[in-house]
Order: C-alpha cells, then structure tokens, then sequence
C-alpha cells in the first residue's frame, strides 16, 4: 500500500529514538488551574526536528514537575505538550534551571517564564506555536481548510516570528533562531506542498514550487538537518517513485548519499531512512539477499541498524504466505472498553468486516479516523458489512477517555501486551495504521487493506456487499 511522505518521515521519528540520561533539574514546571491533563516534554538530542522523542511527566499533588536530561550542546529547545490542547516551546540552559507555569485563564492556558532563558524561552514559545504542525492540518475533515489558506496562514506565522527575532539581544543567538526559523518555515512550506500534491495525485519531484524552495539546500548544514530540508532534499532528488520492493528507489539513494553527504549525522540518517523504506515498506517482491548485502556495505558502522528490521522483514514475509486472500483469518480475544472481552470471529461472523488498527499515539492512525467515521456514516443500515477499531494501546486509560471523548459510531476494542504482540505476528503488522478487510465467510480477504482515505476502499466495500 502507497504511503505518504509525511508518514514514512513520521515513522523515522519512532526509529531514531535515543535514550534520555539524568543530570541537574534543567525544567521546574508548575501547573495552575490545569487538571486531568497529561503533561509530556519533547526533546531532541541533537537539535534534529525528527529525532525528538517524548518523555511524560510525573506530576505531583501540588501540580510541580521536572525534566532532567543531559545536553549534548550548552543548550537546547523543548516542546511542552498539555494534553491535546496545548503546545509551549521552552529554551534550556546547561547546568542551569528554568522555571515554567502553566496556568489556565479564561481563554486557555498561558506559560510564564522565570531564571536562565527566559527571553529565549519567548521567543522560542512564539516559534513552536508558529510552526505547530497541527496548525497546518485538521483530523476532522469539515475543520479542514484549504490549502491557500494553510500557506497564508504560515506567511502571517512566520512574519510575527521574524517580527520578534530583533528583541533577542545577542547577537550569535539571533543569527542563530534567524537561520533556524527560516529552516522551519521552509520545511512547514515543503509538507504544504506535499499535502497539496498529494490531495491532486501528482508527484511532488516535477512541482516547480518546491524545486525552487530546494534548489539552493545545502544539505550538510546543520541547520538544514535539524529542521529536516536535508533529508527533504535528498529524498526530492532520487527520481526513482516510492512503491512495489523500493529496491530501485533504495539503490538510487544510496548512490545519493555516497555522493553528496559528508555530514556523519545526516549520513547516519539516511542509512535509517533506506532501511525503512525497504524493510518496512517494501512489499518483498526483489531479491532482498541481495539488497541486504549490498546495504551493509553501504552502512559500514552503521549497518547493525538493519538487524533488528532484517529480521521482522524475513517474518512479514512468512506471514503473506499465511495471510493471502482465502485463507481463514487468524482469530484473537478483543476487549471491550466496558472490560468484557469478545472473539474476533464472532463479531465479524457473516459480514464482510474492514478494521482499523490503531493507537491514539499514532498521528497518521487519528489522521484516518475522520475518513473512518465517514465511512461508517456511509454504509449505515447496510447489515452486510461491519466495521471495527482496534487499539493496540498499553495505556488503556489513555484509549478510553480519546473514545469517550469522541465518541465513535462503531465498535471499538484494545489489544495489548501478549495478545498484541501475537496480533502482529499473525498478521505481518509491522506499523500502523493497518487496515484489514475479512469476507462473510470469515476468510481473508485483504490482509493490507487501503485506508479509509482511499476512494476504492467504499468501492471495495460496495462490491463486497451488494
């Protein structure tokens, strides 16, 4: 199944998580008025807007919490989420202590900054607002808007950004957040773009907008590798399309890399970035014997990287053979958010069943879910299909309040812990989304199903259940 730029970047994310280390408390941060709320910082270690990962935080009675990590540089931006209604950018200083309070007013929540980097702390606040992803995209369809809208959006962003780069007095640090938020605001254009290409199924490589916002990247600086135009503007070069094994596509990038990258960092990135779109995207189809060792002489050092990928690619090989349409569907015990549990077969047995595999972390799963309810809107009153959602959260807390809060029209269970972990095996999942299509007769009948995004999904559907 084809997929998107944004998700094959969003998936990297989850890939080159690095583990965090203790130090001095560099975040004091308070909470006032806000409750029921999770509380969560980002960071990246090395400043790489893709390499961010994300630790919650524990939050005591009084509503005080702390974050402690050590820096690689004398300083480092972070992102502090709040639940799904806010976002607040915070600067941290080595060896010395911010102090945060949330406090929520009237019109929502507002931060106070206090002690060592509280000027940047503004700043840096203003810019992660400005470049907020989710400020450019809406999961609910009818609060979506369009494109040219987005893009003026973005260009008034970016105008009070540069408004406040003049008020941080000196003058390295300027220069510094200067370069930085033209690299956001170029890389917040380039996914405007993509967004728009996709939405009109025309390749982004030929578009002459992002051919001139890529033309003059260098793609070893440091500033182009953090805010992601590098690894943008690599992958924009190979003129290979993603799709079928990506051997072809794999091949070319590498010959890319080789030729162009002499940044270590960005280098190690796209070794990460080949092996996934191979192993985790690829469908299998080339001689991967092959591949695989030509790509270990491609990644020297780097190359144990692909162990761990090697091997669930060899398992979701084994299990296309198990799951090919016709096959009986392997059966699993779901949960019920009341805590009773249920057999997949027994719910799905007699109609022509799509499920939605998904976890409320997953961006590009919450992503489908408005095109899901859609569907479901769609096929009311039809008995001959059913449709379900199934969560692979640990966190079961975390899946019960998004559900009680949305309210989905259709069924809705978890999956978790062992049970998962068998789920997966059995039906060659590797990442979500995945969605999964079984005949009346409980067989198989797509084990990688088109989302509920695509037009021939209701297609599908419709023939199925005439």
């Amino acid at each position: 199944m084809k997929q998107s730029k944004l998700i094959r970047l969003a998936t990297a994310a989850c890939l080159l998580a690095m583990p965090l280390l203790a130090q001095a408390q560099l975040l004091k941060g308070k909470l006032v008025g806000v409750q029921d709320e999770d509380v969560a910082v980002a960071y990246s270690p090395d400043g790489y807007l893709l390499n961010q990962q994300v630790k919650e935080m524990n939050i005591a009675q009084d509503g005080t919490f702390t974050f402690d990590v050590q820096l690689e540089k004398p300083f480092a931006d972070v992102e502090i989420y709040i639940g799904e209604s806010g976002i607040f950018g915070a600067h941290l200083q080595k060896d010395k202590t911010l102090e945060v309070t949330i406090t929520k007013t009237a019109n929502g929540l507002d931060i106070a900054f206090k002690g060592p980097g509280a000027d940047l702390s503004r700043f840096v606040n203003l810019s992660s607002k400005a470049f907020d992803s989710m400020k450019y995209s809406s999961m609910d369809p009818s609060q979506s808007r369009p494109n040219a809208e987005y893009r003026a959006l973005l260009e008034e962003e970016y105008n009070k950004v540069k408004a406040a780069l003049p008020r941080i007095k000196d003058k390295q640090m300027r220069d510094y957040y200067t370069r930085l938020s033209e690299g956001n605001y170029k890389w917040t254009k380039a996914r405007l773009i993509m967004d728009d290409c996709e939405n009109k199924k025309v390749s982004t490589k030929t578009n002459p907008e992002m051919l001139e916002l890529l033309k003059d990247i260098d793609v070893n600086d440091d500033i182009n590798y953090q805010t992601n135009m590098s690894l943008t503007a690599l992958n924009q070069s190979a003129k290979t399309e993603f799709g079928g094994s990506n051997e072809a596509l794999c091949y070319e990038l590498m010959d890319i890399v080789n030729s162009r990258v002499t940044n270590p960092k960005l280098r190690n990135v796209m070794v990460r970035i080949i092996a996934q779109d191979y192993y985790l995207y690829g469908d299998g189809s080339g001689n991967y014997e092959e591949f695989t060792k030509r790509f270990r002489e491609f990644a020297g050092s780097d190359a144990g990287i692909v162990d761990g990928m090697y091997k669930n690619f060899l398992e979701v090989l084994k299990s296309k053979e198990k799951t090919a349409a016709g096959t009986p569907a392997p059966d699993i015990t779901l949960d019920t958010p009341d805590g009773k549990q249920v057999q997949l077969k027994d719910i799905a047995r007699g109609k022509f069943t799509y499920i939605d595999v998904w976890a409320t972390w997953c961006g590009p799963c919450k992503r489908e879910i408005p095109f899901m309810a859609k569907l479901v809107e769609r096929f009311k009153g039809n008995d001959k299909v059913m449709f379900i959602s199934i969560s692979v959260d640990e966190n079961v807390d975390a899946w019960k309040k998004m559900i009680d809060a949305d309210k989905p029209a259709w069924p809705q269970y978890n999956i978790n812990g062992k049970v998962n972990a068998q789920f997966s095996a059995d039906w060659g999942i590797t990442g979500i989304p995945r969605f999964i299509m079984i005949d009346k007769e409980g067989n198989i009948f797509a084990a990688d199903a088109t989302r509920p995004s695509n037009e021939e999904t209701a297609k599908t559907i419709e023939e199925q259940t005439k």
